[in-house]
């Protein structure tokens, strides 16, 4: 018979002008991959990450563990050579393989099952391995991991039921040996380059490194890939595929990370003539650093922590040798701005340099500013150009962490500690590189059990953590650092004192916590008034009549929200009302944040005489407004302080006569009949234990002196071991008692037992690659990032509008034919008339519905559509929604809506 061809990739049935399909040999696509993968740990990984993957492996961090690395990633698809694969696309198997072997595989019973090649590579491999020299047990171990390379590792039961004559019988293992050999002869590995371990550390950047070289391998472009070398042979082939390899990087996007002498503050942030006390900290602290190390930083807004922050990161980057950094912020909105930050910061920082920088969250791609960066940056590089682009490559799903500099929301990092698909990707990311996480205290008990399993695979794969917030618990101090030290494999340290505001760093098995001085502009009286939900808006008339004033009202709840914004407007003009929420649809929700920091942020050109801005909690972090007084309903003690920080944020000459010093209205709760205290809607997002704390802690309180009451008002709070005051009433003392034991709900308890149930296992310790990946096997990036969240389950639904000639968008009256499939411009044209929507019970309804089949797209797929009338209305279920134009998404149960139009 014929010498057997043995393709890995195929055409869409293109042929050459013999009339042979085209194809790329499996061999040369396992030597792209290994070179590919050679380089990548040559010249991309950071120091840190190269270190942490030879010290999990038992190797030298040298030429033998990029031997190594790339041996093993070009074998990822060693199952390739299997019967089953060969022959999946008959006439290309019959036609390269050989119809004697065709008949022979189709005359055998069958299963009927599909043969995932990456799980024959994972029963087949270990062979090969165990003869070269590594031991049996860490031969399947490392066979399982680069056979995972689509997602899942293959567990032993995956490997047992494998159909032998799908794999092959007889002749198949020689051919198999024989693309072996040549990829061992290609990468020249030989017994010094074989690890002696694989702890989970290694598995995770192993497994990352093997897909992602893969992934670019498998790019045919002819000039930035590999193209199909068909017949040619792999002599001849294999000549230059280390050139090759650096192209195809250079050609995605994989800019060399620059390193060298770290640059003084100064330096860094030539913008800022006076430099903090927390800035000049940090700038002695840095002096302490090495990675991995984790950074504590909590004070007052106003302070300068960002700058601090990317600082720190800096020097860790060119005098401790990590990766670049990665930002995650609570919301997309934080993100948005945050990005646009660190944009200008790497703009100066890298003058002459051409500098990959993404946006990682769900609607990254409607993010205009950010859209405008997005290019192939061989075309930089052709133009001899400079400046910080965003990789087209690196904008893909799952690829955004790749980038050296990225920042997102944090949902994007936990989904690397959650068991699913590729989850290995995220943590080769960001492996080695400095992790800032902003506003840490806004983190719910559920996405800390994740954010503490993060932390712990953060230390072990030796990238530093700095986190950020205005105030922070003490348990919750202490949590993030029991989870970094436990993951760096070092003993616990107890939790260093030092008064507020401070910063804390661990670092080579020491925790250090300093006070710094704090500025003068974030120390003030901070006036605090509590108001009747019934009688404020008048009173807030009042207080404006004469020399006005900018002010934020903050509600628990979008429906609260909107209620509210309806009640003021029998107090003021709309022209000097605004709203800000969630659930307005994307588009409009851009233009209002947009308008919100034009209104409210540094400058005086647009800053209204008189305004009051109705939002949720998407104005408390990280955005860059400015208001004279504010109103907010009750929350806890440090969601309260961190809002306040929006008060008199920056310095202004004339504020209003009456609002000269800082004002926090918030509204009290109610007494019942029994005299027990009622939250509002509060009492649906936050737990009641702490909205009583926080209300109790605040209740006879005239004013705040901040910084300097903080730890006494944050302790009071959270401290766990408080007891009861001895002065407090009766009605009072028994609900603190009761709150406190029913503090973890059974539904409460559920969920953190869901998050334990995803997470992935801990870095240190014994487990099986399967069970990394097997719990929850979703594919859909919303709904793994929904899995970082406690929350409601939500769906992201498009609205569009029904006329009397047919489906329009409802902004601009432009026709869309749900029956033609949609390119990528009118994909970003529904995404932008698009909101999340969660409310219990309309969830369901929404998932029920079917989307148009031409929705196929990744981004669409998992999204609905709702089609309102003239009026802007819909009927989902029992539910009515209405698109309106001022107000956003309103969401009623229809029942009650129909039963109010007909009394």
């Amino acid at each position: 018979m014929n010498q057997p061809r043995f393709w890995a990739k195929t055409g869409q049935g293109e042929k050459r002008e013999d009339g042979q399909p085209k194809y790329h040999p499996v061999i040369c696509h396992l030597a792209d991959t290994a070179a590919v993968a050679m380089e990548i740990v040559r010249s991309h990984l950071s120091p840190i990450a190269r270190q942490h993957l030879a010290k999990g492996l038992g190797l030298p961090n040298g030429e033998s563990l990029i031997r190594f690395c790339g041996f093993m990633a070009g074998s990822h698809d060693l199952g390739k050579v299997s019967a089953a694969f060969q022959f999946q696309v008959s006439a290309v198997g019959q036609a390269l393989v050989g119809q004697s072997l065709y008949d022979l595989w189709h005359g055998y019973p069958t299963t009927g099952q599909k043969t995932p090649h990456g799980t024959v590579t994972a029963a087949t491999l270990p062979e090969f391995l165990t003869e070269l020299g590594i031991q049996k047990c860490l031969a399947k171990k490392l066979a399982v991991v680069v056979g995972g390379h689509h997602g899942f590792f293959p567990g032993s039961a995956d490997i047992q039921a494998l159909f032998s004559d799908d794999v092959g019988r007889g002749t198949w293992l020689q051919f198999r040996r024989d693309i072996y050999e040549q990829l061992r002869d290609f990468v020249g590995i030989t017994a010094k380059d074989l690890p002696s371990q694989c702890d989970n550390a290694a598995a995770m950047m192993l497994a990352g490194l093997t897909t992602v070289s893969d992934w670019i391998a498998s790019n045919p472009d002819e000039k930035a890939g590999f193209p199909y070398a068909n017949d040619e042979p792999f002599k001849s082939y294999q000549a230059g595929l280390a050139e090759k390899a650096k192209q195809a990087l250079k050609a995605q996007g994989w800019c060399h990370l620059e390193t060298g002498e770290p640059l003084s503050f100064a330096e860094l942030f030539p913008e800022i003539k006076v430099p903090r006390e927390l800035q000049k900290h940090a700038e002695a602290q840095a002096k302490t650093l090495n990675a991995p190390c984790l950074v504590m930083v909590e004070a007052s807004m106003g302070e300068g922590k960002t700058e601090a922050a990317l600082y720190l990161a800096d020097h860790l980057q060119h005098q401790s040798a990590a990766g670049g950094f990665y930002i995650g912020l609570p919301t997309q909105a934080t993100s948005n701005a945050m990005f646009q930050r660190v944009q200008a910061f790497l703009q100066k920082r890298y003058p002459n340099n051409v500098v990959n920088l993404t946006l990682s969250h769900g609607a990254a791609a409607l993010k205009g500013e950010y859209q405008e960066t997005v290019c192939r940056l061989e075309q930089v590089y052709d133009q001899e150009g400079r400046g910080v682009f965003a990789s087209e490559w690196h904008t893909a799903r799952k690829r955004t962490l790749l980038s050296p500099f990225g920042v997102g929301t944090l949902d994007q990092a936990l989904m690397g500690v959650v068991r699913s698909r590729h989850q290995f990707v995220r943590l080769f990311g960001l492996a080695g590189r400095t992790i800032i996480l902003d506003e840490i205290h806004a983190y719910d008990l559920y996405t800390s059990t994740l954010l503490e399993r993060f932390l712990e695979w953060a230390a072990v794969l030796g990238s530093p953590v700095i986190a950020l917030s205005a105030t922070l618990p003490t348990t919750t101090r202490q949590q993030l650092l029991t989870a970094y030290a436990t993951g760096c494999n070092q003993p616990v340290p107890p939790l260093p004192e030092a008064p507020y505001p401070r910063m804390t760093a661990f670092a080579n098995g020491q925790a250090i916590a300093q006070f710094f001085a704090a500025s003068d502009h974030v120390c003030r009286a901070l006036e605090i008034a509590w108001v009747k939900d019934e009688d404020w808006m008048a009173d807030l008339q009042q207080v404006l009549a004469d020399a006005g004033g900018c002010v934020a009202v903050i509600c628990s709840t979008v429906n609260r929200a909107q209620t509210i914004f309806q009640g003021l407007q029998d107090y003021f003009d709309n022209e000097e009302l605004g709203l800000f929420h969630g659930r307005f649809l994307f588009k409009d929700r851009e233009r209002i944040e947009q308008d919100c920091l034009r209104k409210f942020g540094k400058g005086e050109t647009h800053r209204p005489r008189r305004f009051v801005l109705v939002a949720t909690q998407v104005i408390e972090q990280s955005l860059d407004v400015d208001f004279d007084l504010m109103i907010s309903d009750i929350a806890p003690i440090d969601l309260l302080l961190q809002r306040s920080g929006r008060l008199h944020r920056h310095s202004r000459d004339g504020r209003p006569a009456g609002l000269s010093t800082p004002k926090l209205w918030i509204v009290a709760p109610s007494i019942t009949a029994n005299g027990k205290a009622e939250f509002g809607v509060s009492k649906y997002i936050y737990e009641r234990h702490i909205l009583l704390r926080s209300w109790l802690a605040l209740r006879h309180r005239q004013s705040i002196q901040l910084p300097e009451e903080t730890d006494e008002l944050i302790g009071a709070v959270y401290n766990p071991d408080l007891p009861i005051p001895k002065e407090l009433e009766p009605i009072y003392a028994q609900d603190w008692q009761t709150s406190r034991d029913e503090e973890l709900t059974p539904e409460e308890q559920e969920k953190i037992a869901k998050a334990n149930a995803i997470k992935l296992p801990p870095p240190q310790g014994e487990v099986k690659p399967y069970d990394f990946t097997r719990k929850g096997e979703e594919d859909d990036e919303s709904a793994i990032a929904a899995a970082t969240r406690l929350g409601e389950p939500s769906v992201a639904t498009i609205f569009l509008q029904r006329t009397d000639t047919g489906l329009v968008f409802p902004s601009d009256q432009e026709p869309i034919h749900l029956t033609t499939r949609p390119d990528l411009t009118l994909i970003k044209k529904l995404l932008a008339h698009s909101t999340r929507l969660s409310k219990k019970g309309l969830v369901p309804a929404l998932l029920a519905q079917e989307n148009p089949k031409t929705w196929t797209s990744a981004l669409l797929r998992n999204c609905r559509c709702v089609e309102v009338n003239a009026q802007g209305v819909a009927t989902v279920g029992d539910w009515r929604l209405t698109l309106d134009p001022l107000r956003g998404v309103l969401i009623e149960k229809d029942s009650e809506n129909q039963r109010r139009l007909t009394t």
